[in-house]
């Protein structure tokens, strides 16, 4: 072999990183406590038990909450929606979409950290790992194949709860459009249908990979949210913060040979969620839970300094009056909440409407009156039967009978002297001893002819 071809061996050996150097077990959270941990508690907890009990709920022997599908109700206890109060839908995910600008302007990604289904079901999975497996000193020996037998089973056993976790997740979450009495049955009886276990398996899966595996990944790479909260930030709006100028040029774990308050212990890494070293400064996977805040919060309480160096605190102090970006998003949240709210309050409880007969838009009778023909549309949108009278004037045209939540159609004579002139006759809907008028265009082409 030449010199030169002897040298590129001895370079390239040189560069060579060995396999078993790299560190390709995967990231396993250390909790931790402190005031933002028991906050996120204080959110979640009631979040989850909301989740998970509200299919149990019922009103008036029906379940509370029911998205029936096959009906076209949503029901949300005595609240009934329907297709067509899809502008009130749109209303309340408007006002909810102001709401989530005007919550991360001023308090960072809260939402995030404290709300999201993902981080909550994510910290859920990893409080159970940690007190089925361990530390995470044992879960990252465990991953790096030298764990003990009883390691191996409590893994396992992890896996089994997580599972059943996942299950209970999903049987809830479908128990919201098929109500667990109704599934309970079909279960005894064997009667499920397919559909209903597909979609066990899809939402048991996701949930098992979401809060189990995939975890940090979701939020750095498909979480969307994430790649737009940089437009509603600014200077002003509250995020975790590292000090920079209180905490370099670190000290590599001996607290009497550095210059700042930070000793490079990596505590704020390890029990990060999503991976990241708050340190490098505000990054797009920060979900703003506060851990890192609170682990630093302990060591600097061990090292006799003051709390801080890590803080959810804005960059730069404004008053809450003087940000009127912020009250903007607020008051647009308020618009479209009041305005939904009203519209929902203001909706009849019979809805109506009426169209022309297109065959025969008015006819001559043997008496010389005129009458025109409508079809009437009519929706109960009661949990009741209603009986419904057409009324012109002190006629009845039609009785309908209705029941809850049904629709019913009727075609009604509307008639007038051959004199009556074309214009505007209002019919009158009474039900319940409640009254709602309908207008319609009368036609009558012979009443000028008539007059003269």
């Amino acid at each position: 072999m030449s010199e030169v071809n002897r040298t590129a061996e001895t370079d390239w050996q040189a560069r060579r990183i060995e396999a078993t150097a790299i560190d390709i077990t995967p990231h396993r959270v250390k909790t931790v406590s402190g005031r933002f941990r028991n906050w996120r508690r204080l959110s979640t907890w009631p979040l989850l038990l909301f989740f998970f009990l509200t299919p149990w709920l019922t009103w008036d022997g029906n379940p509370a909450v029911h998205f029936d599908l096959v009906k076209k109700e949503f029901h949300l206890w005595s609240w009934v929606l329907w297709p067509e109060d899809l502008t009130v839908i749109t209303g309340l995910l408007i006002g909810s979409a102001f709401a989530l600008f005007f919550v991360s302007m001023y308090a960072g990604r809260l939402w995030c950290g404290y709300a999201c289904p993902q981080t909550t079901w994510t910290f859920l999975f990893i409080w159970l790992e940690e007190k089925i497996e361990g530390s995470r000193n044992q879960r990252r020996k465990l991953d790096q194949g030298k764990g003990s037998r009883s390691q191996q089973l409590r893994r396992l056993a992890k896996f089994l709860v997580w599972a059943v976790l996942a299950l209970a997740t999903a049987v809830t979450a479908l128990a919201y459009f098929y109500p667990l009495k109704v599934w309970a049955a079909d279960v005894l009886q064997g009667d499920i249908s397919a559909m209903a276990m597909a979609w066990v398996i899809i939402i048991g899966g996701l949930t098992f990979i979401n809060a189990g595996w995939l975890r940090e990944k979701f939020c750095t790479d498909a979480c969307p949210y994430s790649r737009f909260q940089s437009v509603m930030f600014d200077s002003f709006t509250r995020t975790v913060r590292y000090d920079e100028q209180r905490g370099e040029p670190r000290g590599k774990g001996n607290p009497k040979n550095s210059q700042g308050d930070c000793v490079d212990c990596n505590l704020c890494v390890q029990v990060c969620p999503t991976n990241i070293d708050i340190r490098d400064g505000l990054q797009i996977a920060c979900v703003d839970c506060g851990a890192c805040v609170d682990a630093c919060d302990q060591v600097m309480d061990k090292l006799g300094k003051a709390r801080g160096l890590i803080t959810y605190e804005p960059e730069q102090q404004l008053s809450f009056a003087q940000r009127w970006r912020l009250w903007g998003y607020g008051m647009a949240a308020t618009l479209v909440a009041v305005l939904t709210i009203s519209s929902v309050f203001s909706s009849e409880d019979l809805t109506v409407s009426v169209q022309r007969d297109r065959f025969s838009l008015y006819e001559l009778t043997p008496q010389d009156t005129i009458t025109n023909r409508y079809v009437l549309n009519l929706h109960n949108r009661t949990t009741e039967e209603l009986q419904v009278d057409v009324m012109d004037g002190e006629q009845r045209l039609a009785r309908l009978q209705i029941a809850p939540g049904s629709r019913a159609g009727q075609t009604i004579n509307v008639e007038r002297q051959l004199t009556t002139p074309s214009g505007k006759i209002n019919l009158t809907l009474k039900y319940n001893q409640q009254q709602q008028s309908v207008e319609v265009s009368y036609s009558n082409p012979y009443a000028s002819v008539a007059a003269n």
